[in-house]
């Protein structure tokens, strides 16, 4: 399983070759991966414009998240 940051998918959003998305792949070999609402916040807020922001959007509907919780974040603090 995959936690993938933001910074990740914007180099992949940005790669017009496709070579990082394939990067990417080879690494996780079928893995599933997940995203978190933080980085579904950071990556539309990145958005400029509707275009960008209904594409995105459209992707992001359909992926998988790992919700946080309160322990999660308590958690989290004590590291």
């Amino acid at each position: 399983m995959f936690l993938i940051d933001t910074s990740v998918w914007i180099n992949i959003f940005r790669d017009q070759t496709g070579l990082k998305r394939q990067q990417l792949e080879a690494v996780m070999e079928d893995q599933p991966f997940f995203l978190s609402r933080f980085t579904q916040m950071e990556l539309l807020q990145g958005c400029q414009n509707e275009r960008e922001w209904t594409i995105l959007e459209t992707y992001l509907e359909d992926q998988e998240y790992l919700e946080i919780t309160n322990r999660h974040l308590r958690n989290t603090n004590r590291v």
